[in-house]
């Protein structure tokens, strides 16, 4: 799986070949309700993964026990090469976690956030101030050091919050959401942030409902409906897997019927038209066309056009979710 996976984002970011994290049925029910349903997957050391799904999926749950937040009732999990039953205290050196909502005291100054949780992680005096320094520069928030948390906007503290989980140098890092109920510019400027950050060497785990936001940042995806794992890989490949065919927009300049068309051209699956321009499912793109400029010949007509349309991540999540019966609105 990961040999692929490094392949795309290029050899060794931190000189490790293996997976930094390794889930196998993974099981966790809340009373009569399964969360999880032996759910297995593998991050890759230095990509950023993207851990998808609809509301409800079982992707909180996943995440909480990979940071030991809660127990879960079977399965086998390893982060970092370390099992996270029997070594939960040198895992979580080694993760970082954003949350959702921020964890950060409201009353204390963003450097004296900083400066306190480096001190709870056991770095010197020295090396947390530094660390905070370094940290508040590298997310553009110098001149916000002395400002109360509570004080910032929205998107200074969302980038504040991944600072923090950043101060003892881990691995891994948890991204819940990062950019939900950012604005445009602030929601650009952390997704920056986040590819910087696993520029430099760290995993990034990633859970977002912006699905335009996975494609762009993640080397992989997974989709999880219901507490299982329905697909994976990356956003190439799931979109392939659930195409069924794929959409031609063609431009005729005379007037052609819609039997006529479909029966001279066995590659198109259903076609449509509005004001001259053909709207077409086909199975086969190559012979698709060639079936067209052959028929427009023997009809008189012209093909002034022809165009494809590409699937997104969010069209075949839709799908994937259609199919599963998980029907609903998706989106940022």
């Amino acid at each position: 799986m990961c040999q692929t996976a490094r392949k795309e984002i290029g050899e060794g970011t931190t000189g490790r070949s293996n997976n930094i994290i390794q889930v196998q049925r993974l099981c966790k029910s809340y009373g009569e309700t399964r969360a999880l349903e032996s759910v297995s997957f593998a991050v890759c050391n230095g990509e950023v993964f993207g851990y998808l799904g609809p509301n409800g999926a079982g992707k909180t749950t996943t995440v909480n026990i990979l940071c030991d937040l809660i127990e879960r009732d079977a399965g086998e999990v390893i982060i970092c090469g370390l099992d996270i039953e029997r070594d939960p205290v040198a895992v979580k050196k080694r993760i970082g976690v954003v949350p959702e909502e921020s964890n950060l005291y409201p009353e204390l100054s963003c450097r004296r956030n900083l400066e306190y949780l480096a001190e709870l992680y056991g770095l010197s005096r020295a090396v947390r101030r530094k660390k905070a320094n370094d940290l508040l520069e590298t997310f553009d928030l110098t001149d916000k050091g002395a400002a109360p948390f509570r004080a910032l906007s929205r998107g200074m503290k969302r980038r504040l919050t991944v600072a923090a989980a950043l101060l003892h140098s881990p691995e891994v890092v948890f991204l819940d959401e990062p950019t939900a109920g950012l604005d445009v510019p602030s929601a650009r400027a952390l997704r920056r942030l986040i590819q910087t950050i696993n520029r430099g060497g760290t995993t990034v785990f990633l859970t977002t409902h912006n699905l335009a936001e996975a494609e762009a940042l993640c080397n992989r995806v997974l989709i999880l409906v219901k507490g299982h794992v329905v697909t994976e890989g990356t956003a190439a490949e799931i979109r392939q897997r659930v195409e069924k065919a794929r959409t031609l927009s063609v431009v005729l300049s005379g007037e052609v019927a819609e039997g006529s068309l479909l029966e001279a051209c066995p590659a198109i699956h259903s076609a449509s038209s509005t004001e001259g321009t053909w709207h077409l499912e086909v199975t086969d793109t190559h012979a698709a066309v060639a079936q067209i400029v052959s028929f427009a010949e023997q009809q008189g007509v012209r093909v002034s056009e022809i165009g494809t349309a590409t699937t997104s991540l969010e069209d075949a999540f839709v799908t994937i979710l259609k199919d599963s019966g998980e029907e609903r609105e998706v989106g940022p």
